[in-house]
Parts: C-alpha cells; sequence; structure tokens
C-alpha cells in the first residue's frame, strides 16, 4: 500500500510527473479509423485538485475551523478496433484523500456536509473495462466500480457541495459499509442500453460489503454471506427535461434490523427501496437560465436510520455574458428517521428528532480552464438527529485545480508501389 501524507503541495508537484509516467507505459493497440458514432479512439488523461475549507460558525459539535482535500489522476484508452460496430474502453483512477473533514470535526450531521470527506488515504477509485455495441447504445461494464457515477446520479443539484445532492442518503446510508460508491469502491457489473431515443435503462449487480475495515488501498474479496447489491434504472429524457428516472434497489443478503436490541428480532432480508429524480429546464429571464431539481426516496426503515428522503434545487446559470460557465443555486436535504431507529435511539438514551434538514446556497465560478471556485452558505437543522446539538451554521469555499490531456488516434497512411498512399485500419497516437 502506498504511504499517505497530508502535504498537498507535495503532491499538485508530483501529478505531472507521475501523469507522464502512467501515460509512458500505455501501449498503443489495433483500432479503425472511425469516430463517427461519437467513440474518440485513444487515450485521456486527467489530474485534479479539490481543496475544501469550511468553518462552522455556531451550532453542532464545537466552533472553528475543517481543511478537506482530494487528489485525483485518471486514464482512459478507448478503441474500436475489436470487431464492427463494437468498442472497448478501460478506465484506471486513483485518489489520495487527507484533512479532518468538518462533519466529524465539527458538525456532527448525518447526511455529510463535505462530498470529499473521508478517511485519510489512497483508494482505488475505478478500474474497469467497458464493451460498446450496436453503434454504442448498449455496453456492458465489469471491474472495481463506482454505482454512483451511473445510478441516481444529479444534473442540477451537482452545484451543490453536501453529499444528499448527489446519490440520496436513503442510498448511500445502507450496506455493511455502504454500497460500492466514492470513496470505497468494490466488484461490480453493469449494462447499459437504449429503448429509442430519449429512454435508456441500466441495471447493475456489485458487493455489498466494499472496502475493508482496515481501510485498505482496495478489495475485490467478495463472499456469499455478504450478498450483492442489485439496481436498476430507467431514464427518460428531452429538450426541456435533462432527466425524469426512477429507480429500485435490494441486497441480497440478511441484515440485523436496527431496533434489534429493543426487539430481538432475528437478521432478515429486504433491505430495498426506490427512487425517482425529475430535471428540468425551468425557463429564462433574458439571457439568464433557471433549472429545477426535484429527488425522492425510500429506504426500509427496518435496517436503516432514514426511511425517506426529499431533496430539491433551483440554480441561475449565463448570469454574465463574460462569465457563461458562472451559476448561483439554492438546495435543501431533508433526510427523515424511521419509527425503528428512533425507538432504539430512546431504548439507548439518546431520543432522536424526526428528521435532518440541510440548506446550502453556493455560487460556482469558473476562473480559468483549470481554476473553479466555489464559495457557499450552509444551515443544518438537527445535525445527526441529535437533540442535545444545535443548529449549525457553515461557511466555506472550495476550490478545484484540473487539468485534463487527449493523445486521439489517427489513420496511419501507409505508401504503395506506385507512390500512392493506402489507408490501413491500424491507427498509431497522435501528438
Amino acid at each position: 500500500m502506498l504511504a499517505a501524507t497530508s502535504n498537498p503541495l507535495r503532491f499538485i508537484r508530483a501529478l505531472p510527473t507521475a501523469l507522464a509516467g502512467a501515460c509512458a507505459l500505455v501501449t498503443p493497440v489495433v483500432a479503425q479509423e472511425d469516430g463517427s458514432d461519437g467513440v474518440q479512439p485513444g487515450l485521456h488523461g486527467g489530474a485534479s485538485y479539490t481543496g475544501d475549507f469550511r468553518r462552522n460558525t455556531t451550532g453542532g459539535l464545537s466552533v472553528g475551523d475543517a481543511y478537506s482535500d482530494s487528489v485525483d489522476v485518471g486514464l482512459e484508452w478507448t478503441t474500436t478496433g475489436l470487431f464492427s460496430a463494437a468498442s472497448m474502453t478501460t478506465s484506471l483512477s486513483v485518489m489520495h484523500l487527507s484533512g479532518p473533514g468538518i462533519t466529524a470535526k465539527r458538525v456532527g450531521d448525518a447526511q455529510g456536509i463535505s462530498n470529499i470527506e473521508a478517511d485519510e488515504g489512497w483508494y482505488l477509485y475505478e478500474s474497469w473495462v467497458e464493451f460498446g455495441f450496436g453503434a454504442h447504445s448498449y455496453s456492458l461494464r465489469a471491474g472495481v466500480l463506482d454505482l454512483s457515477s451511473e445510478f441516481d446520479t444529479p444534473v442540477t443539484s451537482a452545484l451543490f457541495t453536501q453529499s444528499s445532492f448527489g446519490i440520496g442518503p436513503d442510498l448511500s446510508q445502507t450496506g455493511t459499509r455502504g454500497p460500492s460508491i466514492w470513496p470505497t469502491t468494490g466488484l461490480g457489473l453493469r449494462a447499459v442500453g437504449a429503448a429509442g431515443e430519449h429512454v435508456h435503462w441500466r441495471v447493475g449487480a456489485y458487493d455489498a460489503a466494499p472496502g475493508t475495515d482496515d481501510g485498505a488501498f482496495t478489495s475485490v474479496r467478495m463472499s456469499s454471506r455478504d450478498g450483492a447489491l442489485l439496481i436498476g434504472e430507467v431514464e427518460y429524457s428531452n429538450e426541456r427535461i435533462h432527466k425524469l428516472s426512477l429507480g429500485s434497489w435490494a441486497y441480497t443478503a440478511r441484515f440485523e434490523r436496527v431496533d434489534a436490541d429493543l426487539t430481538g428480532a432475528p437478521p432478515a432480508r429486504g433491505n430495498d427501496g426506490f427512487y425517482a429524480l425529475l430535471d428540468l429546464n425551468l425557463g429564462s429571464a433574458g439571457r439568464t437560465d433557471f433549472d429545477g431539481a426535484l429527488r425522492a426516496g425510500t429506504a426500509s426503515g427496518r435496517f436503516n436510520a432514514f426511511d425517506r428522503y426529499v431533496g430539491a434545487a433551483v440554480t441561475a446559470s449565463h448570469l454574465w455574458t463574460s462569465r457563461p460557465g458562472d451559476a448561483v443555486g439554492l438546495g435543501i436535504a431533508y433526510a427523515h428517521t424511521g419509527a425503528p431507529y428512533r425507538a432504539a435511539m430512546t431504548f439507548q438514551g439518546q431520543p432522536a428528532t424526526a428528521a435532518e434538514t440541510s440548506l446550502e446556497l453556493a455560487y460556482h465560478a469558473e476562473l480559468t480552464d483549470w481554476l473553479t471556485l466555489l464559495p457557499l452558505v450552509q444551515y443544518v437543522r438537527n445535525p445527526g438527529m441529535d437533540r442535545s446539538l444545535d443548529d449549525a451554521w457553515i461557511a466555506g469555499l472550495r476550490f478545484e485545480i484540473s487539468r485534463e490531456k487527449a493523445w486521439p488516434l489517427s489513420a496511419r497512411r501507409d505508401v504503395k508501389p506506385d507512390g500512392t498512399y493506402a489507408r490501413t485500419d491500424e491507427q498509431v497516437l497522435t501528438k
């Protein structure tokens, strides 16, 4: 396992060298000179550093500051030369996380104030192979996968940094160590297809207990006792509707009830739930565009703290002609606690509130093509559903430094005996 460090400057200086070294290890493969189907053959790489400063100004666990950061490096190779109307993509991405999180150190909320807060160390984020078929409307992906990169993904609410505006807490709270999502991912298999121009479907099966208890770099161990997490989603989109989706998920293993100490009930199956998302353009006022999103989800209250969740967001973009990438938004996340959880907490002498509610007001400013700033204000009512904690107000600033590079494939021309060029099926990396 690689050694961990909390010095962000060391990683920033090392990123170009690390990325160049990784690229040098990749050997070009045979590919057709296609690209008309939208697949761009070649090698793609990216690296980013995200810094996140938060200050809890009142309430929660304690008043004070917290700083978290994330270094991400990834490579992706695509070729269309395997056989007719098919493509293959391989991807590898790793990350290093560090810094005491604002939730754990200052606020004590359950939903997660910052979506880059995690235990310090190196993580294998994703490592997979994907095959695309039928003009790439259908694909099959296998390897170490992040479920939330394809299922229950946000559009409008992706502006915000609170974790519930990504994958909903009704799903992210589940499992032995959580589902296979950032930062702890595991083995998985997923298939994607289309039913017409506007409708897509996806199904997947994932390790129900990804990662390890000791925070190892990665784990590919699976057992029948842990079982699998099965999930499916149908999505519709058109010119106005960014995304209208309905999903369902279920674990195959037995789980202990949250109120087992009170009821004595044995472990049982039935850890499942549903979610739905409507994300669309709300209209325009002059040059400013308004978008809105509404997400709702359910989970079994017998096995999880939250049994219902509702989140909503509104954003305004294209505020100024000179800054088309800037946007401002307001989001609210409401997570309701189930009756079994509240009964268990009362039994333990720590009565819980009926819900935890978070609000976030954020401004997304694209200063350059490689630097983004995100100043924000957050409010948490009933943090951690703990009646002893006062409501919290948090101020923060996130910045992201990112660079991407593509090495596309171009057709190689061989010289014929008559001096003319012949185009071949083999392609080479262009500089």
